[in-house]
């Protein structure tokens, strides 16, 4: 893959991301209001749900594609910068072989959802269950990507400034 499909990739992501999110605020709001008024839009809350997941699947990937995800550093930091490399290493390598496992679980599982209807709706249970094995490949995408980008660059370290996670 080369890294102009890869930003397209995230900048596609992005946006459905962030479109799942407003979609998802505004279903909830829509639901409790007419819930208040006396009229419930029972599938609502479902299609909210199924949005959000979404959104935290592919947040979680913008995030990871960003370095924003929290991180405690300070003992890596008193480590000597090859200990630090060899650390960052096995971090990005468990990462991705976490990923890639939850992408082979993932699938299974959407895989045994999909004749189960999601609660007041009519659609597949599988939608809900598919986010997980496609935001942890785009997840292991990103890690992967990070791990080659570090291993080439023997520079980077945690040292004194921004950490490479």
């Amino acid at each position: 893959m080369t890294m102009r499909l890869l930003n397209r990739l995230a900048h596609a992501e992005e946006i459905v991301a962030r479109a799942c999110l407003g979609a998802c605020a505004a279903l909830v709001f829509v639901a409790a209001v007419s819930r208040a008024l006396g009229a419930p839009v029972l599938w609502a809350i479902d299609i909210a749900m199924l949005l959000f997941i979404w959104c935290a699947f592919l947040g979680s990937d913008a995030a990871l594609r960003k370095h924003q995800h929290l991180i405690i550093d300070i003992v890596v930091r008193l480590l000597p910068q090859p200990a630090q490399r060899a650390l960052l290493i096995a971090h990005w390598t468990i990462m991705v072989v976490f990923l890639l496992t939850l992408v082979v679980l993932g699938t299974q599982l959407t895989l045994l959802n999909v004749q189960r209807p999601m609660g007041d709706t009519e659609i597949s249970y599988a939608y809900v269950t598919a986010a997980v094995p496609v935001g942890s490949l785009l997840m292991a995408i990103t890690a992967a990507a990070q791990l080659v980008a570090f291993w080439r660059n023997r520079e980077l370290t945690f040292g004194g400034g921004e950490s490479p996670l």
